[in-house]
């Protein structure tokens, strides 16, 4: 008895990433770096950090919060895959819950 042929089942779809989700989760990697290397410069020196690690902290919270804004605007996109959009967002949230961490951590 021959073994029934399996038919191939190809999905034709017409999403694409969005070029903002992609924006986005880049901005975050990048944002996501500094922050880490000024903590980590920050703690070497006794928690002590200089001003330019100090000013590269506070650029790289502004490209986070642009970077959510765009992973945002990329969600409501129609016909798009959203993988890229909710990294975005999450790269981007973490690095803003640091500079809020770190503006607590500062005030108290």
């Amino acid at each position: 008895m021959p073994k029934p042929v399996r038919r191939k089942r190809i999905l034709f779809t017409t999403k694409k990433v969005s070029v903002r989700a992609v924006m986005s989760d880049l901005l975050g990697a990048i944002s996501l770096t500094s922050v880490i290397l000024a903590f980590v410069l920050a703690f070497r020196k006794d928690g002590v950090s200089a001003p330019n690690e100090a000013a590269a902290f506070v650029e790289s919270v502004a490209m986070a919060l642009a970077g959510l804004v765009l992973a945002i605007f990329s969600r409501r996109e129609p016909d798009r895959y959203y993988f890229f959009s909710y990294l975005g967002m999450a790269l981007n949230g973490l690095v803003l819950a640091a500079g809020i961490v770190v503006l607590y951590l500062g005030i108290r």
